[in-house]
């Protein structure tokens, strides 16, 4: 876990990883996330985050943090997925697709 201060008006770059977690300690922060871009599309995720806010970082990129008010954040890593842990999972959605074709 990572530990950042930003003063009002700042702004801190972080490249983080899908899963990562943001937690405002303190302060408001609004979050804007590079743009990402689908087949010629492109959009810009914009999310003001207050004190008590968690938010988990859908996908892999660059993110702005800029303070509106003076703030504390914590950054947390995801978890890396063990292969068993990832093939425990594939199994689960495998069997729940099997039994919901099963006939009654």
């Amino acid at each position: 876990m990572h530990s950042n201060s930003i003063r009002q008006d700042q702004s801190m770059h972080c490249l983080l990883a899908a899963g990562s977690t943001l937690y405002v300690k303190t302060g408001k922060l609004r979050l804007i996330a590079w743009p990402q871009f689908v087949e010629g599309l492109a959009w810009q995720a914009d999310t003001v985050l207050d004190t008590g806010c968690v938010y988990q970082v859908p996908n892999d990129g660059w993110v702005e943090l800029r303070a509106l008010q003076t703030s504390d954040v914590l950054l947390q890593k995801p978890e890396p997925v063990r292969w068993w842990q990832a093939l425990v999972q594939a199994w689960q959605s495998l069997w729940a697709g099997w039994r919901g074709h099963q006939p009654h």
